[in-house]
């Protein structure tokens, strides 16, 4: 089994203007420049080919200044933390896929992901669906059970924006952080940093989702998220939001 899931899932560099685009989504979402997001992301889009859809791989690391745009609680060194990329196509609507980033009970849209979740909104709900606002902010704690490994459990904090642009229907961005390491049930699991930044915008083929993250993360005290297996285990759970995403969004129809 595990060495069909190396065999796989591939983990290739990202295109340079792949990778400027994933710090400038984490710069744009932070300073809240809703019209630098969309020129940013309509720009990446047109260097887009479909037909090699999934890209997936490594990029390059956060730095000390883009993590000083959250607000990380302890003495967090990004350079210890890989980025991670996926880009493919959803299938769902702007109405699904709005309902998928925004349910409050996050384990109906990733059903075999969590051991337990929750998640609280922390800015008002009722002037982003009503179109007031482009933003909604939240606060989510949630657990995990690795098979073998054991479980952790984290606190996070993200968001959603709607982003007007060049499209007939809006595109989104979605950033999370942890502010603190999680609690993990085995001394030798340790899950340090995470950060993510996601951005979706509509294509003819559906919703193009371009998914980055940054990850310090091991299963035992002498690994890290750059074990080729652990790389590939992080990247095969990236695509299984893709599925996961495009199954929920069928199901509203």
């Amino acid at each position: 089994m595990l060495t069909l899931l190396l065999a796989c899932v591939e983990d290739t560099p990202a295109p340079p203007t792949l990778d400027e685009f994933m710090h400038l989504a984490w710069l744009h979402y932070a300073a809240e420049n809703y019209t630098a997001m969309a020129e940013a992301t309509a720009a990446v889009a047109s260097t887009f080919d479909h037909d090699e859809f999934p890209l997936q791989g490594t990029f390059s690391d956060l730095a000390p200044e883009e993590v000083d745009l959250v607000d990380v609680q302890w003495g967090a060194d990004p350079e210890k933390a890989t980025g991670f990329y996926v880009v493919d196509v959803l299938d769902c609507s702007d109405g699904e896929l709005e309902k998928a980033l925004t349910n409050l009970h996050q384990e109906e849209v990733y059903p075999d992901n969590y051991t337990a979740y929750e998640r609280t909104y922390t800015t008002d709900d009722e002037a982003y669906f009503s179109g007031e606002s482009p933003v909604l902010y939240w606060d989510t704690t949630y657990s995990v059970v690795i098979p073998l490994f054991g479980g952790y459990t984290t606190s996070i904090h993200g968001g959603v924006q709607r982003i007007e642009g060049e499209w007939d229907t809006p595109a989104y961005a979605t950033r999370t952080w942890a502010p603190n390491p999680a609690e993990c049930e085995q001394e030798e699991m340790h899950f340090e940093q995470d950060y993510q930044i996601e951005v979706f915008y509509p294509s003819s083929d559906g919703v193009v989702h371009v998914y980055g993250m940054w990850r310090q993360f091991g299963v035992t005290q002498d690994s890290d998220q750059d074990d080729p297996l652990i790389t590939s285990t992080i990247l095969d759970a990236m695509h299984g939001y893709f599925e996961n995403t495009s199954t929920y969004c069928a199901s509203l129809r």
